[in-house]
């Protein structure tokens, strides 16, 4: 049982919880260029030595979450209806490309 953070009505027992995310901010995320190391998975007998291999991490740009909620199976069909008409209407008002010209 957990309470809809939308609707705010008590959800039967045995009902699965939906999370929506609701904000997210970009992270960079630094590079680690060899100062980690890793061991490898066995995959030899236990008697031999694994070697030590260096990997690198190259970072990156990622997203992560900032806050979202746990909602209902009714609240989540709605919230799914409502980005797939959002998605619809932007797609609607998107330029066309251009037609590609025969040589």
């Amino acid at each position: 049982m957990f309470r809809c953070d939308r609707c705010h009505a008590v959800v039967p027992a045995g009902t699965r919880a939906t999370k929506i995310v609701l904000e997210t901010r970009t992270k960079v995320y630094e590079s680690r260029g060899g100062l980690t190391r890793e061991f490898p998975r066995m995959r030899r007998p236990m008697g031999r030595r694994a070697r030590r291999q260096s990997t690198f991490d190259k970072g990156g740009v990622g997203t992560e979450i900032v806050r979202e909620i746990s909602v209902c199976p009714k609240c989540a069909a709605e919230h799914q209806a409502q980005l797939a008409a959002e998605q619809a209407a932007a797609a609607a008002a998107a330029p066309a490309p251009a037609p590609a010209s025969a040589v």
